[in-house]
């Protein structure tokens, strides 16, 4: 089944486990950005959604009704693209930070589109940024910034408004992982001058050389987290172990008592 594309350039969405994720290829992911950005109309943003972002939104509304608000929300993570291609949607393709980058970057140069990163640790996003203008020659990016540590609440929004206002990216690329980067693009949305935010979670790490990225035949085969778990297993180990495990039993028991029953339900226990 060809995924379905609306009048507005957003696919159809299906549910997993109640979380929005819309079925589409690379191509058409990029494609939809590209042709937002180029809008000039503020507010838009991209939820890349995997398996820990989805058992997070059990626990969350707020999470939940962010990734509803989002231009899309794209599998990010072969689990939720196997789901996806078992319900008919067989192009579906697993959009990654890491490859959807430089593909929105390529995809953008013709219209000479303008990219600001933001978010990693001091420096991290400076890196990525000068890196990506090596690997796509043309590529324009105007700016980068890291967000002091602490919560959301205290970091220095204005700062950032300045810098787009000075700037005027057309995407704002955000690398403050899941779930915190859909809580403040949904809460951002309305307060930057940008056309179109994407999460793209730890993205800047490996894009800038930071920390080891898998290879190529773990990621075909959907074990990617496997990798990443062994470069930080101190950091990841409850992300990946407690939380793939919780994401098939809820799948398993969503068969069994139908999906209704599941959220808001605390499986933090």
């Amino acid at each position: 089944m060809a995924t379905q594309i609306r009048s507005t350039g957003r696919p159809r969405g299906e549910r997993v486990l109640g979380q929005r994720v819309d079925p589409v290829t690379k191509a058409q992911a990029a494609d939809a950005v590209v042709r937002r950005a180029l809008t000039s109309q503020p507010g838009a943003y991209v939820c890349l959604t995997n398996v820990h972002s989805t058992v997070e939104s059990q626990r969350s509304a707020e999470l939940r009704a962010a990734v509803d608000r989002a231009f899309l929300s794209v599998p990010d993570g072969m689990p939720l693209t196997w789901i996806l291609r078992r319900r008919g949607h067989i192009e579906t393709e697993k959009v990654t930070g890491i490859e959807f980058i430089p593909r929105v970057a390529s995809r953008g140069l013709e219209a000479d589109l303008r990219h600001f990163f933001y978010g990693g640790a001091p420096g991290v996003a400076v890196r990525a940024g000068l890196r990506l203008e090596r690997m796509i020659p043309g590529v324009h990016v105007v700016g980068a910034a890291a967000p002091p540590f602490g919560d959301t609440p205290g970091w220095a929004k204005e700062e950032l408004r300045d810098e787009v206002l000075r700037t005027r990216p057309h995407v704002l690329w955000v690398g403050l992982g899941a779930p915190k980067q859909e809580l403040w693009m949904a809460q951002m949305a309305g307060e930057l001058d940008v056309p179109i935010m994407i999460g793209v979670g730890a993205a800047f790490d490996y894009i800038a050389g930071s920390k080891p990225h898998a290879p190529a035949y773990l990621r075909h085969v959907g074990l990617e987290w496997l990798f990443r778990l062994a470069v930080e297993p101190r950091r990841l180990w409850r992300r990946y172990l407690v939380g793939n495990v919780t994401f098939l039993w809820l799948l398993a028991r969503e068969r069994l008592v139908g999906p209704s029953r599941l959220r808001g339900e605390d499986f933090s226990r």
